[in-house]
């Protein structure tokens, strides 16, 4: 399995997703979670398994249940997880 490591601004994101939704709906947080680690173990697995962004270097998984952008670089020995957004708000 492929090593996955997070960018300080990945790390940001997924902060901010556990306090919005600890504020707004805090039964759905362990669900939205285990969605985006589900899709996270996924790229561990299968690198490559997300979509090519054309014109970019990163490529992108869109995760099943909440739809959450994942935008991350796969090399040969790691995944860089470089941010994650709720689909609709950001273009990655």
């Amino acid at each position: 399995m492929t090593t996955v490591v997070f960018r300080k601004e990945a790390e940001a994101d997924l902060r901010s997703i556990i306090a919005y939704y600890e504020e707004v709906a805090p039964e759905a947080l362990r669900n939205i979670l285990s969605d985006i680690y589900r899709s996270i173990d996924q790229l561990a697995r299968y690198p490559h398994s997300g979509m090519a962004v054309p014109g970019r270097s990163f490529r992108r998984i869109v995760t099943i249940k909440y739809h959450f952008k994942l935008a991350y670089e796969a090399s040969d020995d790691r995944i860089v997880i470089l941010g994650i957004f709720r689909y609709q708000d950001r273009e990655a």
